[in-house]
């Protein structure tokens, strides 16, 4: 009987089979940091009007909360509590507290110069929203990296929760460039390059874990502060201005509720 090599889908971040390295997982991630670059360029061709990304978030928002906080609390933070008894929390908190920090900034320049951008149509402050917005991919690069290091499962579910949440976004971007005078053409090329700065992220995590092996709990932590940021402070209030405007709380709340149970259910069977 021929005997196959085990699918490193198999095995939680424990049991990481031999036969596989960190670069391994981190090729993993790389290939979905690169999907999620792309996906955000192809949301811009289907999706570009402001009406369709109101309706697209309404119901993907939802769903990516979930799965946020199903990856966070079911696998990250296990996960650093077990590798960094001492200081896994506190790197959580630090996470938290860390993309608080770098959200205020972003949100800043972003709000303050796609104003701009609408009222005069300049490049330059174009330019600064993308450069904040490569920042914030650099983070979640950061993210799909450590989720990768804990189980490829737990690594996918965290690219598609990213992904639901980036695609509204990019899809704004690009039309904040569009009005900044940019051809369709070059607002799709130079939202592809700032998406692909996510693949930078991925770069941080793999050579800190090259040279501080130590160093996977605290950014197990890190990543799973980020991850109840995201969800509890930028896309929840997001989904409360939804209802404040008619859309339906009941509906949003299912959304998450099914997203949380469905990735609870898949993250428990690769345990198993």
């Amino acid at each position: 009987m021929i005997s196959t090599p085990p699918f490193p889908f198999d095995n939680a971040y424990d049991n990481l089979d031999a036969n596989y390295s960190h670069l391994d997982y981190m090729t993993y991630a790389l290939i979905a940091s690169l999907c999620i670059a792309t996906l955000s360029v192809l949301g811009t061709v289907f999706f570009a009007r402001t009406s369709q990304v109101e309706r697209l978030g309404r119901f993907i928002l939802p769903f990516a909360v979930g799965t946020f906080l199903s990856v966070a609390f079911f696998e990250l933070i296990p996960e650093a509590l077990h590798e960094s008894e001492a200081y896994g929390s506190y790197a959580i908190a630090a996470g938290f507290l860390f993309f608080y920090a770098l959200s205020h900034i972003v949100r800043t320049y972003h709000h303050h110069h796609s104003d701009h951008c609408k009222d005069e149509g300049t490049k330059s402050a174009a330019s600064l929203v993308l450069i904040g917005d490569a920042i914030h991919n650099i983070a979640d690069g950061i993210v799909i990296a450590a989720a990768f290091l804990v189980d490829p499962m737990v690594g996918i579910a965290a690219t598609i929760g990213i992904a639901f949440h980036e695609i509204p976004q990019e899809i704004a971007e690009y039309t904040i460039l569009i009005r900044a005078g940019y051809s369709r053409a070059k607002a799709a090329l130079y939202n592809f390059i700032s998406a692909l700065s996510i693949t930078l992220g991925v770069a941080v995590a793999y050579i800190s874990i090259t040279y501080a092996e130590g160093f996977i709990g605290i950014l197990l932590g890190i990543a799973a502060g980020n991850l109840l940021y995201i969800a509890a402070s930028d896309v929840i209030p997001e989904l409360h201005n939804e209802h404040a405007r008619g859309a339906s709380f009941w509906r949003s709340f299912g959304a998450t509720l099914f997203a949380m149970v469905l990735m609870g259910i898949l993250l428990s069977a690769i345990h198993e």
